[in-house]
């Protein structure tokens, strides 16, 4: 039987080499912390603000957080952690 005719009948996987599979798993863990990261911050802007902020300036939270964002990445997400969040740390920090 043929080389061609092997790969042509296994999984993708298979035809990779060493090197190739660095690749896919170094890509994989990259894609896993940047998820990761952005969840983070999203959990941790309203702590972080209402911290570094003056209270005057708590009603201008939601915009530091980047519900103005142009992002499309954070636009949505701070947005929704600007509603749900947010009113949930204020009250749990008696703030």
């Amino acid at each position: 039987m043929s080389e061609f005719g092997t790969l042509e009948h296994s999984p993708w996987y298979r035809s990779l080499d060493r090197a190739q599979w660095k690749a896919l798993v170094a890509s994989n863990l990259g894609w896993t912390f940047d998820g990761f990261e952005v969840f983070a911050l999203i959990l941790t802007v309203g702590v972080a603000l209402h911290q570094l902020l003056d209270p005057s300036q708590y009603p201008l939270i939601p915009a530091y957080a980047g519900r103005s964002s142009r992002s499309p990445y954070s636009a949505g997400d701070s947005a929704a952690c600007s509603a749900a969040c947010l009113p949930t740390i204020s009250a749990a920090s008696g703030r």
